[in-house]
């Protein structure tokens, strides 16, 4: 089985500017249009048998609405998606209650879309919620083109959260922080609080380095991640093959950890 934990969709009205503009700023090609019936298509065609489906809530006045779709989306029977919380949100601790209620097992984060470090007090009511609604948090970590001359969310400021929050499941997604490897390497490996995802590996990460954070990290918070629609799948499996994990931490990476975090459909 495999499990691709970072993925994103959009509302097809959404997706048709959403992904473009995306591409534009980014400067990156989109493997797929951002609709959910072009994910499960391209799933069908990679071997993934599920997906995780992320979704931001970059102002408060999204949060309704972001939350709506993902919620819509989970009841899907091949898809798991994530709910969103701004910081700058009224209604925090409501909407966490809400998604619980509806079966959402985990909230994602964008500290660079939110304008703000993930250290920052106004997201502890974030966390704490998600701390009392038993909500796992997948958090954006690292380099991002949105921000590209200031990092919000650092090793060090993601360490800084989790001594704050002893009982957050916080997962740092792309490695634990894209393009700060080294940092990833010396403050984040072998904390047994942070999960991290495979997303953006492919993208830059000497595989040696990489070999060496996943056998030296907890084999039980390694979540395989591809970012699509702008990584794929395919790419990212084949990186993860390449760099001779056992096959037993390969099952647990692929399907095993993220099972734990979101269940079993």
């Amino acid at each position: 089985m495999l499990i691709d934990f970072h993925t994103h969709a959009f509302p097809d009205k959404v997706a048709e500017k959403a992904i473009p503009k995306l591409a534009s700023i980014a400067n990156i090609k989109s493997y797929g249009n951002g609709r959910i019936d072009d994910l499960l298509s391209h799933m069908d065609k990679s071997g993934v048998d599920r997906s995780v489906v992320c979704n931001i809530a970059t102002n408060p006045h999204q949060e309704p609405k972001v939350n709506d779709f993902a919620i819509a989306c989970n009841s899907h029977p091949r898809l798991y998606a994530l709910g969103s919380l701004n910081p700058d949100s009224e209604n925090i601790a409501s909407e966490a209650r809400r998604l619980a209620d509806a079966g959402i097992r985990g909230i994602k984060i964008h500290p660079d879309y939110m304008g703000l470090t993930i250290d920052d007090p106004k997201f502890d009511a974030v966390f704490r919620a998600a701390v009392d609604k038993d909500l796992f948090v997948l958090t954006h970590s690292g380099w991002d083109f949105y921000s590209p001359d200031f990092i919000h969310c650092t090793p060090e400021r993601i360490v800084k959260v989790t001594e704050r929050f002893p009982e957050l499941r916080l997962v740092a997604a792309h490695m634990g922080a894209n393009e700060l490897w080294d940092d990833v390497e010396r403050l984040l490996i072998g904390r047994k609080n942070i999960y991290i995802d495979t997303s953006l590996a492919v993208n830059g990460l000497d595989p040696a380095q990489a070999k060496r954070m996943i056998e030296n990290h907890d084999p039980e918070r390694i979540l395989f991640g591809s970012d699509f629609p702008w990584f794929t799948p395919e790419a990212t499996k084949e990186y993860l093959d390449s760099l001779g994990l056992s096959g037993e931490l390969m099952n647990k990476i692929c399907f095993e950890n993220a099972i734990k975090l979101v269940g079993d459909k």
